[in-house]
């Protein structure tokens, strides 16, 4: 297991961060346990940042994340430390995201009888039946497309989480920001597929934990889709993940225009 920074500057290869401090879970009755180092103050060129520090973590083993806070109240969730217990990754590797993605379709589809038009127009063009995981068929970004992801991030704190990959590091942390889809109990029983979903998207499309707030994620997308009948696949799996996928869009064919040629990914629950 790959111990935390210390408290303080920190040198991760050539990139010099400023003083960060150790966060961890608590929970009554528990020791707190450690989950993640982050800087007490925003860095400049954070996205960059990010990049240089993602290309170590196959030799440090320490994930990075752009860290946000609920809008309105900035402590909330790093400072005020508000972790559930992690869940171990090993947890995951017997999930197929295919499996259990198919069970939430069937699951939520709208009564054929009860549901109005615009309900249903959410499952087009796929209609009753789940498509299955879309093919890995994303073009690499340019450049400028990586340059201008980067760019959009020209200062926030930075987080090191000890993660064998960055799809792993919600679960590792402890991440509650699907708390309200289920509470506690539910905060288990999402993240685990959650997590499998994120090493899926992380292997065909490149797709890496980017940012991290209270109750929503952004991704950076290396091979985004390219074509609107991929992009309308790739909606299929995202739309039943989160109240709001990208751009604050709900429903296969809001999501899948605005997933054509993106290489930033949103994810936000209430």
């Amino acid at each position: 297991m790959v111990a935390l920074p210390e408290p303080g500057p920190l040198r991760v290869g050539p990139v010099d961060l400023p003083p960060g401090k150790v966060l961890s879970s608590r929970r009554y009755g528990e020791p707190p346990h450690a989950v993640a180092w982050v800087t007490v103050d925003p860095v400049p060129a954070a996205g960059h940042v990010w990049q240089q520090l993602s290309g170590l973590h196959p030799e440090t083993g320490l994930a990075p994340i752009l860290i946000d806070s609920l809008h309105d109240a900035p402590r909330r969730p790093w400072d005020d430390e508000e972790f559930a217990v992690p869940l171990d990754p090993r947890e995951v590797d017997q999930v197929y995201a295919a499996g259990f993605l198919a069970e939430w379709w069937d699951g939520s589809l709208p009564d054929e009888e009860e549901a109005d038009g615009e309900e249903q127009e959410m499952w087009e063009p796929f209609g009753r039946t789940f498509p299955g995981l879309a093919p890995a068929d994303g073009g690499p970004l340019t450049a400028a497309e990586r340059e201008q992801v980067l760019d959009s991030r020209p200062l926030a704190r930075i987080g090191l989480v000890p993660a064998s990959r960055p799809a792993d590091v919600l679960a590792a942390i402890g991440w509650r920001g699907t708390t309200n889809w289920g509470g506690l109990g539910g905060f288990r029983d999402y993240l685990i597929p959650f997590t499998a979903m994120l090493r899926s998207w992380e292997d065909r499309f490149g797709a890496r934990l980017f940012e991290v707030g209270f109750d929503d994620i952004r991704l950076l997308v290396d091979r985004p889709p390219r074509t609107r009948e991929l992009a309308e696949h790739l909606a299929a799996e995202q739309f039943q993940l989160a109240n709001d996928c990208i751009d604050g869009e709900r429903g296969i064919p809001w999501i899948a225009p605005r997933l054509v040629n993106s290489p930033y990914w949103t994810f936000w629950w209430d």
